[in-house]
């Protein structure tokens, strides 16, 4: 599992785009780090940035911007969609 300073990355799924030969993230499920509850956020509702999202815990509103490759160490761990 990853930290992330605000959040703890308990898993997350990433696809691959053909067009821009990059893998972005899906899903992503963290606990936050300021209060504990744990978030889930599918693709729908997920703030992507360029390289990277925006994490926001449905609870407290704690936020994190998180760099796709920042996680890619992690991917053992993570499921590939």
């Amino acid at each position: 599992m990853t930290n992330t300073g605000a959040f703890q990355i308990l898993r997350f799924e990433m696809i691959r785009i053909p067009e821009a030969e990059d893998e972005v993230i899906d899903s992503i499920t963290a606990r936050c780090l300021r209060c504990g509850h744990v978030t889930t956020i599918t693709d729908g509702a997920i703030h992507h940035l360029t390289g990277g999202v925006v994490m926001q815990c449905e609870q407290c509103s704690n936020r994190q911007a998180l760099p796709n490759a920042g996680l890619s160490p992690a991917r053992p761990d993570a499921a590939r969609a």
